[in-house]
């Protein structure tokens, strides 16, 4: 009977915690110390992906370029995102979150386009490839720092923003550099 009793009293203290205000409160609100949320391991993941294609794409204009200025912004983006893929690898492996071996399907695709030009054709397409993927990575990397849940996450976001920044502006003075 002493044990039903002890029993009782526990599920109704569990309850009462469960159903309380502030527990609920506590539930729904992002710790800056708790785990990534969903938005957070996406940003990780597309960001991850996102280095690889910089990494094999500017590995193609060391190859395929003609320019010595695509080159050089082959070269950087190559550094900049070998640097920032293993700083995801470390957050990543703190929070266990699986990442990407791979870019993705639509990047795949415009790095087996460009692997097919050289030279002069190459260029205009990386540089053009470049620009658009800046855009769409410095868009991102606000998202995350202004919706995401995970401080460390977000910090990482904001480590990469202005790398991401000064990539755009690179892509923009090669690509007026050609012409």
């Amino acid at each position: 009977m002493a044990r039903t009793a002890k029993l009782a009293l526990t599920v109704s203290a569990v309850t009462a915690v469960a159903l309380s205000p502030s527990a609920a409160f506590a539930a729904s609100s992002p710790s800056p110390t708790g785990g990534p949320s969903h938005q957070d391991v996406t940003w990780m993941k597309t960001s991850a992906a996102g280095d690889l294609f910089e990494i094999q794409g500017g590995r193609l204009a060391q190859s395929h370029a003609h320019s010595a200025a695509v080159k050089q912004f082959g070269a950087r983006l190559t550094s900049d995102h070998t640097k920032s893929s293993k700083d995801m690898k470390k957050l990543a492996a703190q929070w266990r979150v699986t990442l990407p071996t791979a870019p993705d399907g639509k990047e795949r695709a415009e790095l087996a386009q460009m692997a097919r030009l050289h030279g002069a054709a190459f260029d205009k397409q990386y540089v053009k490839t470049e620009i658009s993927d800046q855009k769409t990575d410095i868009s991102d990397a606000k998202k995350e720092i202004s919706s995401g849940s995970n401080q460390q996450v977000i910090n990482e976001a904001r480590k990469d923003l202005p790398v991401l920044q000064t990539h755009l502006k690179l892509a923009e003075q090669t690509q007026s550099q050609l012409g």
